[in-house]
């Protein structure tokens, strides 16, 4: 996280960069809607469903290898998928207000966070793009993964509060998702497959917390940010 600027508060300095984040977001992903629409011809709504069409488009660039390319399309493929995330699930964008490799989505419904970036660029590869591939720029995020983020209140408060454990469901839901049947790789890195599991994601965890009696909760920007501030936090890879 970047420091507040010498004189504002943290949370003004916060709010600027949400705003400046939210403009960046929505250039990129008004020009990746423009560039789809004139190569397919279809007009992006938003949709689930339109996800295929993304799909489709960023397949073309399969064997495209020159990185300021790659970066341009995964930087307005993954606005788009972060927008339709924050749209139809909900969720907030934060980063530096410049660079498309910074923003993040974090989640409403549970603390995960992800890089679209990074999703967008492996869409594109239909494999996974580790770091040093020369395909990605040298700020590229290391981690494509949908990461939990701890909450700050303490696990004894989280007891009282009748608030899940995030390490005991992260261990559980990497397991169940393990045990899922396999996909092939381009599908699994496909924008529609990721979409799917981070539903499936949420879906379980809500089962899971709600038969332990957990009580719902929003979570807001001001939640991560207290979890990455803090000693030893979930600081965004």
């Amino acid at each position: 996280m970047q420091s507040p600027p010498s004189g504002a508060s943290p949370s003004s300095s916060l709010e600027k960069l949400q705003s400046a984040s939210e403009r960046l977001v929505e250039d990129l992903r008004s020009g990746f809607a423009s560039q789809l629409e004139r190569a397919l011809g279809v007009s992006l709504d938003s949709s689930v469903i339109s996800l295929a069409y993304a799909d489709h488009h960023l397949a073309q660039a399969r064997s495209e290898t020159r990185e300021p390319i790659l970066t341009l399309l995964a930087a307005g493929a993954g606005a788009y998928f972060g927008d339709l995330v924050c749209r139809t699930i909900g969720g907030s964008w934060l980063g530096d207000g410049k660079r498309a490799t910074s923003l993040r989505v974090l989640l409403a419904p549970q603390m995960i966070y992800f890089s679209p970036f990074a999703i967008a660029l492996e869409a594109i590869a239909g494999e996974s793009v580790p770091p040093g591939d020369p395909r990605a720029p040298a700020d590229a995020p290391l981690d494509s993964s949908f990461l939990f983020a701890r909450p700050a209140r303490p696990p004894a408060e989280d007891a009282e509060a009748g608030e899940a454990d995030p390490d005991d469901d992260t261990t559980w839901l990497t397991d169940v998702l393990a045990n899922l049947a396999p996909v092939p790789e381009s599908h699994f890195h496909s924008l529609t497959c990721r979409f799917e599991t981070l539903e499936l994601m949420l879906q379980l965890l809500a089962e899971r917390q709600a038969a332990r009696g957990c009580t719902p909760r929003t979570y807001t920007i001001a939640d991560y940010v207290a979890a990455f501030d803090r000693p030893a936090g979930d600081a965004p890879s």
